[in-house]
């Protein structure tokens, strides 16, 4: 049975969805302070992190929102809630010299080498907090889709040429670094494998080169991803080409993407995913629609609490209220102005769904902590 007093205060404590705290790194933008094409849109350090957050709310990868939506610094900075100047550590290339090679201890060595060093600098960043309720607000007012914060983590697995073939890729500092501002910039959550003797029996080079990504799904549920990505980087003569798998669900697509350096392919090719997925999952402001989710395995307080502020955090959900408690079982009514409940919900991985009842529009899930 519910204890009166935590039924009570569920009953009567609706929280609405403004209320809840959003992913705040959604809503930062952090560009370096000298000018970066790779950013997106030209202007100010503040105008440059706000395109930052704009295509990542959106998913609208390499387009200068804040120029279409006429936007000036004036108004960036009423959207802003907090800014800082920092150094970050980042690898830079530089040519290879004669004494980098002379330095080298074997041929091996020197047929190796790539015709470039890297070095770690300090560049100087500007990193701005952005209120999400104003971005969102802005968004919706021009009619644009928002990517919103239930975005799937995708398992990442790398090969690349080896001395037999196809082997596991272990990314230098500049393709590690890569990554993670891809992984930052676009709002795609990456995890990478350990690499560990389970996973080399699972995922072999092969199926990364292969593109068989239905090779991963034991790992992908070991790690707790939702979705696997591949890339075969290969180097051609003065470009590099990767070729990406990646599946989500029963959904399987592959493409191929070549660049200057394996930083470069790897930024398009992540810019490429997540613009998909955005397409994918975005929601557009809509009218008010309702609908009830019932949630069963609720035995503790902490799972009430969990659960309601999961539900009332969702993209799109106006409203969230209670309005019946049985046993382990409580049911909500959630006012959301987008359609996709079903899929976001089931991207958290916090609720496990067991049927949809058609007739009633009603939702049934089970608590899968």
């Amino acid at each position: 049975m519910v204890p009166f007093f935590l039924l009570a205060a569920v009953l009567l404590s609706p929280v609405p969805a403004w209320a809840q705290p959003a992913d705040a790194t959604l809503y930062t933008g952090e560009v370096p302070v000298v000018v970066d094409a790779m950013d997106g849109a030209a202007g100010t350090p503040l105008l440059r992190a706000l395109n930052q957050v704009l295509v990542r709310v959106t998913g609208r990868v390499g387009e200068d929102l804040v120029g279409e939506l006429g936007l000036d610094e004036s108004r960036a900075q009423s959207l802003a809630l907090a800014t800082q100047f920092r150094d970050v550590e980042a690898p830079v290339a530089r040519p290879a010299s004669d004494s980098d090679s002379r330095d080298r201890r074997s041929q091996a060595d020197r047929r190796a080498m790539t015709d470039t060093m890297v070095e770690t600098v300090a560049v100087r960043h500007l990193r701005v907090e952005f209120d999400p309720i104003a971005i969102d607000r802005l968004l919706d007012e021009a009619s644009l889709p928002r990517w919103g914060r239930e975005r799937p983590e995708m398992l990442l697995w790398m090969a690349g040429d080896g001395p037999d073939g196809a082997a596991y890729l272990d990314p230098d500092p500049l393709l590690g670094h890569a990554l993670d501002r891809a992984e930052f910039r676009y709002g795609l959550p990456l995890t990478r494998p350990i690499l560990d003797a389970r996973d080399r029996i699972e995922v072999t080079p092969s199926d990364i080169r292969g593109g068989f990504s239905g090779a991963a799904d034991a790992a992908r549920t070991r790690y707790g991803a939702d979705g696997v990505v591949l890339l075969d980087l290969r180097r051609n003569e003065g470009y590099w080409t990767g070729r990406w798998v990646w599946r989500l669900g029963g959904e399987e697509q592959s493409f191929s993407r070549s660049g200057a350096t394996p930083a470069e392919v790897a930024d398009l090719g992540l810019a490429r995913i997540a613009g998909a997925l955005a397409a994918r999952f975005a929601v557009r402001p809509d009218a008010p629609d309702r609908r009830r989710v019932v949630v069963s395995g609720l035995a503790r307080p902490v799972h009430y609490a969990e659960v309601r502020r999961f539900l009332a955090g969702l993209t799109g959900v106006d409203d969230l209220r209670v309005l019946a408690a049985e046993g382990d079982t409580l049911t909500f009514e959630l006012v959301s102005r987008a359609d996709g409940l079903q899929q976001r919900i089931e991207l958290s991985g916090l609720l496990r769904f067991v049927r949809h009842d058609i007739g009633s529009r009603t939702l049934y899930y089970a608590l899968a902590l």
